[in-house]
């Protein structure tokens, strides 16, 4: 399991004849472009601090050989660290 603080947890895979299912942790208080949209601009220590999250989970993943595919804001949780 990757553990992480900025990945989101993935606690389980299910298949069925036609579908993938995946059972993550819930994240509250929206994603990157949710927290971009509300505040019209931010900070340039904001965007530093987002920009070294998202690095570190982006160098997490490929230390464990995961490649991740959509790399989008709406696929970023912001955090307060």
């Amino acid at each position: 399991m990757i553990k992480h603080p900025n990945v989101v947890r993935l606690y389980e895979t299910l298949e069925t004849d036609n579908s993938y299912y995946m059972v993550m942790e819930l994240c509250h208080g929206g994603d990157l472009l949710d927290r971009i949209c509300d505040k019209k601009r931010l900070a340039e220590r904001e965007v530093r601090r987002y920009t070294r999250q998202i690095l570190s989970a982006v160098e997490h993943l490929h230390c464990q050989g995961i490649v991740h595919r959509e790399f989008k804001q709406t696929n970023k949780k912001p955090t307060r660290k």
